[in-house]
């Protein structure tokens, strides 16, 4: 789901699933995605202590704060980190909107996350609002992406083939022509497309919502069980997971996290529609109902 680069949901540089292709970065963007994250996130927030107003500093560190509480819940199952660093990678996001309410990358982040949160209509709206901003190919296949995950091929189609025409990467157009061909059940046409993606555009088949894959997949069958063990990809597209034996696995948090995760959401809600109260001429659409672009 930007000044993009990725599939909620391609980073060309990496690629989420379900997310999309991420915002172009900025030199503090690109480290994130190759060092190590305790001392990538230490250094970040080095930057950001001595530039509290430098929104690459702020995008870049709550990337790296997201992909924490990511290991942390779905390698670790540690719900009280899972939470601490994604309310800290929220800070950052909507820190980020404050400083400059017309930079699309933080709502490219914070729509991934709520895809991986299992809110798709509030992601495909953050998606949209990160287009409007920044109207790249990229954010076209973005929105097309978001389309497959809600059964909605037709429009997945058109907003595809807006992105190619608009710039997009070719990994990103592929990614999603993949996904079509899954949802269809075209299986051998999803195999031929996978193979092409890990030839010449192998970062887009190896991270699911920037959550690195244990290892790179070599068949398009190995790809498919990642995304549908993944909450940010299985339960979208759960008969497609089906038709392969493969298990869909739900963001699972207990009931005292999943209220935690809640607040979380509500203060961010909060502070982004002060934003966008002050700033009326930005057509950023924080609640309500998601848009129906053509």
């Amino acid at each position: 789901m930007a000044r993009c680069w990725l599939p909620l949901l391609v980073l060309v540089f990496p690629v989420a699933l379900c997310a999309c292709s991420a915002p172009t970065g900025s030199k503090p963007e690109r480290r994130v995605l190759v060092e190590g994250l305790p001392d990538q996130r230490a250094r970040l927030e080095g930057e950001r202590d001595r530039d509290p107003s430098s929104v690459d500093a702020r995008v870049a560190l709550g990337e790296a704060y997201y992909r924490t509480a990511r290991d942390a819940l779905d390698r670790d199952r540690d719900e009280e980190r899972y939470l601490i660093f994604l309310a800290r990678s929220v800070d950052e996001f909507v820190a980020a909107v404050e400083l400059d309410p017309t930079d699309d990358r933080p709502h490219f982040y914070l729509a991934m996350m709520d895809a991986y949160q299992g809110d798709i209509k509030k992601a495909l709206r953050g998606f949209d609002n990160a287009r409007q901003l920044a109207p790249s190919g990229i954010a076209y296949t973005n929105i097309a992406e978001i389309f497959i995950y809600m059964d909605e091929v037709d429009k997945a189609h058109r907003w595809n083939d807006r992105g190619t025409k608009a710039g997009a990467p070719p990994g990103a157009v592929l990614f999603n022509e993949m996904l079509i061909a899954w949802r269809e059940n075209d299986l051998s046409e999803a195999e031929r497309i996978f193979a092409r993606l890990r030839q010449y555009y192998p970062e887009s088949v190896s991270t699911i919502n920037v959550a690195r894959l244990p290892y790179p997949p070599s068949r398009f069958k190995e790809f498919a069980g990642y995304c549908c063990r993944s909450p940010a990809c299985g339960p979208y597209m759960k008969d497609p997971c089906q038709s392969l034996e493969f298990a869909v696995h739900d963001q699972e948090l207990s009931e005292a996290a999943a209220l935690k995760q809640l607040r979380i959401e509500m203060e961010r809600t909060r502070r982004m529609r002060e934003v966008y109260r002050q700033r009326k001429e930005l057509e950023v659409v924080i609640e309500g109902a998601p848009p129906t672009p053509r």
